[in-house]
């Protein structure tokens, strides 16, 4: 069951990227001619604003990484600290830990998990599924995160919500609701 999650997760984080690679202005709707008449009928169909995130990462500290395996492929668990900004809150920080699997092709696969933190202590909990391809100036990461549930007022907006999000050399994470 839980691999079954993993792999509905990946694809999804790999059909979001069909949308959003290299684009990161994108919110459309359709609108179809009815053959029948000489009017536009206006179709409403899902947008996604990514002009709008609800979180950006300012700095990034990675902190250690340690080993876990090297074969069949070479499995790390990562430690990083960033430091961001959440709308309509201000600064955070986003403790995480990835767990990622190096494939022969470059493209690496985490796992990750996390606590994102106020200025006054409150706290979400979030996990992410995450893909890593090397580009010319280095990995770009894309993924996917659920956020838990929390009591705290302020991310309390964030409950149960998916969110996606992007992260290469040039633009730090960023993050974007998507229900």
């Amino acid at each position: 069951m839980i691999q079954i999650k993993q792999l509905y997760i990946v694809i999804l984080v790999l059909a979001i990227n069909l949308v959003i690679i290299e684009n990161i202005g994108l919110s459309y709707s359709q609108t179809s001619k009815s053959n029948s008449s000489d009017f536009d009928i206006k179709v409403p169909t899902n947008s996604l604003n990514l002009s709008k995130p609800v979180y950006q990462a300012i700095i990034s500290s990675f902190f250690t990484s340690q080993n876990i395996s090297s074969k069949p492929f070479t499995v790390t668990k990562e430690f990083v600290l960033e430091k961001g900004v959440m709308k309509n809150i201000g600064n955070v920080t986003n403790n995480m830990t990835f767990i990622n699997t190096y494939f022969p092709d470059g493209s690496i696969q985490a796992k990750g998990n996390g606590v994102i933190k106020t200025k006054d202590g409150q706290m979400i909990n979030w996990i992410s599924s995450d893909i890593g391809t090397f580009k010319n100036k280095g990995y770009t990461f894309e993924g996917i995160v659920l956020f838990n549930s929390t009591n705290n007022q302020k991310l309390a907006f964030l409950n149960n919500k998916i969110g996606i999000y992007k992260e290469s050399p040039e633009i730090h994470r960023t993050l974007w609701l998507i229900q």
